[in-house]
């Protein structure tokens, strides 16, 4: 399979990605991002957002998605970006792929402000699909900030599982008796204890750090797209905004992983990955995608 560009850092194939992906070893990749195509029935001249109805479009993702999953290490994580035309059907696709305990959370980009709609409620929100291959082993690194917060590390109901006593020095915590379970396991915790993050209130475990609680509705203002949607003549196949990507390998990947992503488009991921210090595998069945990423990546290697 001949390479489109190869620095040594930032690999290039333009090719339909399930070709690249049936020519790669197993468990090669820390991370997968893909922001695939919606379905929106449009074609915008170098590719066709067109994979016919819903059913059709998941025969044409199931195997793409299979192989994502064998090439991606034993702790790596897989973000899927698409929005309300697939979301609910990729859900169910992939968790009968990765199963439905993998399955992480659903994150919610806003990527736009209001537009007039006419007799429609605006669609302001794209979904993040995020699995992981084994739910008990995953790279899942914390970002930390100048500010000390405070933040419970439990939540009201009973669970079973989520719910034993634990040890905070000579004290036994029993959220039992309050009905409520734990937010974190028991290594979580004792790291914390370790770390000297762990304080008491009123008999309750919180945690104080300089940990930035991290939600899964992204509606920062760098989150938003850096295009307009009303005035699309200079955008490129909508990029996505720098600051996605750059939350989302940070989380999941370590300097020096291979990240990869199959739907390359514009390049961003490839950008940010070269930022972060990651080696960065992509594919795009578009040439312009191709010649534009490769042309972002030298003009960095300039700077």
């Amino acid at each position: 399979m001949d390479c489109y560009y190869n620095d040594g850092i930032t690999t290039v194939f333009n090719n339909d990605n399930l070709v690249v992906l049936q020519n790669m070893p197993s468990e090669c990749i820390r991370l997968i991002y893909c922001d695939v195509l919606y379905n929106s029935g449009k074609d915008f001249g170098d590719y066709n957002d067109n994979l016919g109805s819903p059913e059709e479009a998941m025969k044409w993702y199931e195997p793409r998605l299979r192989e994502m999953k064998r090439v991606l290490k034993a702790d790596g994580s897989i973000y899927i970006h698409c929005n309300w035309r697939l979301d609910s059907y990729l859900r169910i696709l992939m968790d009968k792929i990765f199963g439905p305990n993998c399955f992480k959370n659903r994150i919610y980009r806003k990527h736009s402000r209001e537009r007039g709609f006419y007799s429609n409620y605006d669609s302001q929100v794209d979904t993040i699909l995020y699995y992981v291959k084994d739910s008990n082993n995953f790279v899942f690194n914390e970002i930390r900030g100048e500010t000390l917060r405070i933040v419970p590390l439990f939540e009201f109901g009973v669970l079973e599982g989520r719910d034993e006593p634990r040890n905070w020095g000579d004290e036994v915590i029993d959220l039992r008796k309050w009905q409520m379970h734990w937010l974190v396991s028991p290594l979580q915790f004792e790291k914390m204890i370790e770390d000297g993050e762990v304080r008491m209130i009123d008999g309750l475990p919180y945690r104080y750090s300089s940990v930035i609680p991290m939600g899964n509705l992204w509606a920062d203002d760098e989150m938003l797209d850096p295009y307009s949607r009303t005035e699309t003549s200079e955008a490129y196949a909508t990029p996505k905004p720098e600051a996605v990507l750059d939350r989302i390998i940070r989380i999941s990947s370590n300097p020096g992983d291979n990240v990869a992503d199959f739907f390359m488009g514009g390049g961003t991921t490839a950008v940010v990955c070269r930022k972060l210090e990651r080696r960065f595998i992509g594919c795009d069945i578009s040439e312009k995608a191709c010649a534009t990423t490769v042309h972002k990546i030298n003009d960095l290697r300039r700077r």
